[in-house]
């Protein structure tokens, strides 16, 4: 069982930590365990239902009547809710919901309606950016288990294929890019859904995954003889690594480069003309 700080409560469901414990006072929606020094501790049981509260009373519910709610009507009610509207609120809180249940059902039907409602790309840019950020801020500080990341990554990593696959082919030519991530990096989400969108836009595409080593990119480039190439990296990483890689990457092969992933939020781009940002290709 995790325990959360009031903060990561705030992260996960986007209620202020101020208005957590105004509800917990006025009228005692949660119980918090205390530490030794008074420091409010969340289980997942109380991260549970305060989604659920998030969602009813995003949908316009006034918390005074959510207060007078049992546990059961609570989530019958927001049952209802998501099986007749998919705003961000419920969207984003059952994703989560699920993953701290580890429920395997209600993710993927949760995201295969609102893929089938939306589109992948809404899917992604309006809804999964989001949840994958609030639920990365936890993972960072170690309130999220590996087995939790590992079962939503799975998922969401099915998905982009699914619907990648469903795209018509495009012409054989020369590739447009090919995509991979850094020795090292096993997070693949990003990348899977650039080659999505590229190959939505028409754009042909060699898809070479993860943990590639610079020196078997440099050797097949001349078989593959890409236009360009892209580059995501997520995970966190040293500024130092992060540009010895890119100084390689430049050394060792003379092709333009789209990066994407958290590296350029945290550090920026290199200063080279031929490192774009992968949102000059496909937007944000």
């Amino acid at each position: 069982m995790a325990e959360y700080k009031i903060k990561d409560l705030e992260t996960l469901t986007g209620i202020k930590a101020h208005t957590l414990r105004v509800w917990e006072k006025r009228y005692g929606l949660l119980s918090p365990a205390r530490t030794e020094t008074k420091i409010r501790s969340y289980s997942d049981e109380d991260l549970v239902k305060l989604l659920n509260i998030a969602i009813l009373y995003d949908s316009g519910l006034k918390i005074s009547k959510i207060a007078e709610c049992s546990e059961g009507e609570i989530r019958t009610q927001v049952r209802e809710i998501c099986d007749t509207t998919h705003t961000f609120s419920a969207v984003v809180s059952l994703l989560i919901q699920s993953m701290v249940e580890i429920d395997y059902d209600t993710f993927e039907r949760v995201i295969t309606k609102t893929i089938e409602k939306e589109g992948l790309e809404v899917v992604y840019k309006n809804y999964l950016v989001s949840f994958l950020n609030r639920i990365g801020v936890l993972w960072v500080v170690g309130t999220i288990s590996p087995v939790q990341e590992h079962f939503v990554s799975n998922i969401i990593r099915q998905k982009i294929i699914v619907e990648t696959d469903k795209l018509p082919n495009v012409e054989k030519r020369r590739f447009d890019a090919v995509l991979f991530t850094p020795e090292g990096e096993f997070h693949e989400i990003s990348l899977l859904y650039y080659n999505y969108i590229l190959k939505k836009r028409n754009y042909r595409t060699l898809y070479l995954g993860v943990n590639l080593p610079i020196g078997d990119l440099k050797n097949s480039i001349p078989t593959m003889n890409p236009k360009n190439l892209i580059v995501s990296m997520i995970a966190n990483i040293s500024e130092s690594y992060y540009k010895d890689y890119m100084d390689q990457l430049l050394e060792q092969v003379n092709l333009p480069i789209f990066l994407g992933g958290g590296m350029i939020d945290s550090y920026g781009l290199p200063k080279s003309e031929r490192v774009f940002p992968i949102q000059d290709w496909i937007g944000n």
